[in-house]
């Protein structure tokens, strides 16, 4: 068994949010470990081979290729220990030592901070997925075998930049393709303006998804219709594997970067930034600094309460056949901020009107089914507001019962 070192930092998930930390580390003259449980760093990039145009300054730029960049620059970090190929099994706190990792490889070390950047996982609902199939996909695999796929009828589920951009590939490569999704587009609108003149693609909005995919050896049964493929673009969630290991106390006490934040939107460029803010934040948290005198910082919590509206949610008939009133009540922490004792330029705080116009678009978008679903959806919507490092949410539906009214609360981020 190897011998326990201690180190400032331990770090689970070696993609971009991981990598980044790690780098900013090392020149913070901090030592990390960094724990990834494939057996090389920026996996998930590696499996997709095609150029991208949303890394600012890489136009056309193959993930493969960036995958090898950032892995060749953060394998040079001095003070970075690598373990790849396995994972934490079992993690602790305690208030006085800090952390204790046991791992999968049968190793135990020490830290004096916890940093997960375990990315995200996609969301595959069992009635989907329930029976292997070669002909329904999920976004990786779609990604990764759509250059092979024979030209024929792909059904896409989902309206976001994934169906969009998926979409327009297909149809450019002479597959027949039909989007469908229970609400509007919520892809960026060039994509949508270039779908809206491709003859290929068939649009099939605001349209409740099928309850069931039957596939078989050459195809896809969806009700009466058949396609050659299925695709399940439905969005995605922070893979929970290590937060899992952890009580609600220990919680407190994590950082968290990339996808694992429970960022609103995934991508490689907000990865790397987040894995920069994550080892400030660690830095500044290992290496207190004095305050300058007399200057006080107080916690800014904006809170919105009694927001009432009608939303499209619930899974009882008479919830899917329009939209039922409910209140949603906030509460955005903005953490320490310096006391503002005099009138500012509104662009130097956050405006409480974007908060208000988040939570209404996001509730009204599109059906949802459950309560928890929306609230996972307006966490991750409202912390990737400029400032926020915190959220807490309750929304109410109003007249789900006769002698009741029934909510449901959520708590994300720092408080």
């Amino acid at each position: 068994m190897a011998e326990t070192q201690t180190f400032d930092v331990a770090i689970l998930g070696g993609g971009p949010a991981g990598c980044s930390a790690a780098s900013w580390l090392a020149q913070l003259g901090l030592s990390a470990l960094l724990v990834e449980r494939e057996v090389c760093l920026c996996s998930a990039l590696t499996r997709l081979d095609f150029p991208q145009d949303w890394v600012l300054g890489e136009p056309g730029a193959s993930l493969i290729d960036l995958a090898d960049r950032y892995v060749a620059h953060v394998q040079e970090a001095p003070g970075l220990a690598l373990r790849l190929g396995t994972q934490a099994q079992a993690l602790q706190f305690d208030a006085a030592s800090g952390w204790t990792l046991q791992l999968a490889n049968g190793e135990t070390h020490r830290a004096r901070a916890l940093l997960v950047a375990t990315g995200l996982r996609l969301l595959r609902p069992a009635r989907y997925f329930a029976q292997p199939s070669e002909r329904v996909l999920d976004a990786w695999t779609l990604t990764t075998q759509r250059e092979q796929l024979p030209p024929g009828r792909v059904l896409l589920l989902g309206a976001g930049d994934n169906a969009a951009e998926n979409a327009l590939f297909l149809a450019e490569r002479g597959h027949e393709v039909t989007v469908w999704a229970r609400g509007a587009w919520r892809a960026q609108q060039h994509l949508v303006d270039r779908i809206a003149q491709q003859p290929r693609i068939t649009q099939r909005l605001g349209t409740p998804l099928p309850e069931a995919l039957t596939p078989d050896a050459d195809g896809v049964q969806v009700g009466e219709e058949r396609y050659a493929y299925v695709a399940a673009l439905l969005g995605f969630e922070p893979e929970p594997s290590a937060l899992a290991l952890l009580s609600d106390s220990a919680r407190e006490h994590v950082f968290l970067a990339g996808d694992a934040s429970g960022r609103w939107h995934p991508c490689v460029q907000t990865a790397l930034a987040d894995g920069v803010q994550a080892a400030k934040q660690i830095e500044q948290a290992l290496r207190p600094r004095v305050a300058a005198p007399q200057r006080h910082n107080n916690r800014q919590v904006i809170h919105l309460q009694g927001l009432r509206f009608r939303a499209n949610l619930g899974v009882l008939d008479f919830e899917r056949t329009g939209p039922q009133p409910i209140q949603v009540d906030a509460e955005v922490n903005l953490g320490a901020l310096p006391v503002v004792a005099r009138d500012a330029e509104i662009g130097h705080v956050l405006d409480y009107r974007r908060i208000r116009s988040a939570i209404i678009d996001e509730c009204t978008a599109e059906h949802t089914d459950l309560v928890e679903a929306l609230l996972g959806k307006l966490s991750n919507r409202l912390m990737s507001l400029p400032g926020v490092v915190g959220v807490r949410l309750k929304l109410t539906k109003l007249e789900i019962f006769p002698d009741c009214e029934v909510a449901v609360s959520a708590e994300i981020g720092r408080w």
